[in-house]
């Protein structure tokens, strides 16, 4: 069987447990029969979401930086009623993102512990997934095993009053040694690429003889730890900002903090934010970060501000670029839709003011025709029928998305002139549209599986540019205007 390049990646990434150089990367890549360069390697690494980098410019993995390291979270009384507890999002950053929570295997003192079924009011699911961001965290919880029969498009994405989920089976726990609501859940993952987490039960004594309440030591190790997490992720805050998502943000959190956050008395994220009063879950754009309370996440700041200064001689050779996928998806929508004219079709692809020379509509024409001469050759109307209205949506759109993103970055306004949350959710709907495109392209099965969830995020990205592109353009025209030069 031959082995991909990305799976060979994959497969080393998942399973390095110490440091290592990008020459090491290289020459393990080279032994498995791939003779990767420098900036191949370079790129793989950096892109990896399952890669960090120390300052001396070594790399370690997610699985060797996160394994063994302690983490904890605080039952709640319908984990105690139902005797189970919920993954959800408790255990990132500490284990692979991609896992399906419902998917981890626990263990307690060497024993694997068995998986229940429990049913949750709907807020308490949503609650124990928020870190996901409320923009997902239904579709991950969606996912779970017992949800099944759960069809979310047929509901308008709505989750029933009770929620089913699958858990970890604690009741022993609870029979042998009191365990209640406000216990810990001491953890630590033990193998990161199988999602193997080990668990320790932590019972506290409520009161004493004379009835009051014990603070003991180990509480003030977990209130310090907040103070402690608090100031590392404003730091991370300040020099990484939004990041990609709020579990790379964990990520980078705990990674630059291990041996002051991972400690056996460690707090939970989900205690420090219910009671910070300095950091909550914020709106940036479509999606949600960690940052400043009841604060605008902005696109542009210190971790991004150089990056984002327009050079105004790098505007004039500004070119607009056209993924193979992209023009692969035009050129199957062109056959669906039973066109002719390619040179039509062309022109619609590009922004209306991306101006191209003779010799460059010549170049990509041929181009065009040349990758057209291959698509038509296995078309098939009838098999590509279930996917072409769909794909004819989303390309709609991306065409709308492409042109004023394009109108942004060749316009002389700076990013941090237009206004920021428009600005975001313009990003977002340009990767998250290419996103679609992609895996229709690559995956039409699934599309064809998937359909009326797909249609529905399709009109919900619709709606939001709608929503945004008024404020974004209104910004271009005036710098346009303010261009011209009274001679």
């Amino acid at each position: 069987m031959q082995v991909s390049e990305n799976f060979a990646v994959d497969d080393f990434l998942r399973s390095c447990d110490k440091p290592f150089t990008l020459k090491d990367f290289t020459r393990r890549m080279r032994e498995n029969g791939f003779n990767l360069n420098q900036d191949e390697s370079d790129a793989y690494l950096s892109e990896s979401p399952y890669v960090f980098q120390f300052e001396s410019g070594e790399f370690i993995t997610r699985a060797a930086a996160f394994t063994g390291k302690y983490f904890s979270f605080t039952l709640t009384q319908e984990e105690i009623k139902n005797k189970m507890f919920v993954p959800g999002h408790r255990f990132m950053p500490f284990v692979d993102e991609m896992q399906n929570p419902a998917a981890f295997t626990f263990v307690c003192k060497g024993e694997k512990l068995d998986s229940r079924v429990g049913e949750f009011r709907k807020e308490t699911v949503l609650d124990l997934y928020r870190l996901f961001g409320e923009e997902y965290e239904v579709q991950y919880i969606a996912s779970d095993p017992a949800l099944a029969d759960l069809d979310l498009a047929a509901v308008d994405f709505e989750l029933p009053s009770r929620v089913k989920i699958t858990g970890c089976d604690i009741s022993d726990f609870i029979d042998e040694i009191g365990l209640t609501v406000g216990d810990r859940i001491l953890c630590r993952v033990i193998n990161w690429d199988k999602g193997i987490i080990e668990i320790e039960p932590i019972h506290k004594e409520r009161e004493n003889n004379s009835g009051t309440v014990q603070i003991e030591e180990s509480d003030r190790e977990r209130i310090l730890w907040c103070d402690k997490f608090e100031k590392s992720l404003i730091k991370i805050i300040e020099t990484e900002g939004p990041c990609s998502t709020i579990e790379e943000q964990l990520a980078f959190t705990f990674f630059d903090n291990i041996e002051t956050l991972c400690t056996k008395n460690c707090d939970s994220v989900e205690n420090f934010l219910a009671r910070s009063k300095k950091i909550g879950l914020e709106l940036f754009g479509v999606e949600t970060r960690l940052w400043y309370k009841n604060q605008i996440v902005p696109a542009v700041g210190a971790w991004n501000g150089s990056e984002m200064e327009k050079d105004p001689c790098e505007l004039q050779n500004l070119t607009f670029k056209i993924p193979e996928y992209i023009l692969d998806s035009y050129l199957k929508d062109f056959e669906y839709s039973k066109e002719k004219d390619l040179a039509v079709l062309m022109k619609r692809m590009f922004p209306a003011n991306f101006a191209l020379t003779n010799d460059e509509k010549k170049y990509v024409f041929l181009h065009i025709a040349e990758r057209y001469a291959i698509i038509k050759k296995d078309y098939n109307y009838f098999a590509d029928y279930p996917v072409g209205a769909i794909r004819k949506q989303a390309l709609s759109l991306y065409s709308r998305v492409s042109a004023l993103v394009y109108d942004v970055e060749s316009s002389t306004a700076q990013f941090n002139q237009f206004p920021q949350q428009e600005l975001v959710i313009l990003s977002q709907l340009f990767t998250h549209i290419n996103r679609i495109l992609e895996s229709m392209n690559s995956n039409p099965d699934a599309v064809v599986e998937d359909e009326a969830t797909l249609e529905l995020s399709i009109e919900g990205m619709e709606c939001n540019f709608e929503d945004i592109v008024d404020a974004i353009r209104y910004v271009v025209e005036k710098q346009r205007r303010s261009d011209f030069t009274v001679v």
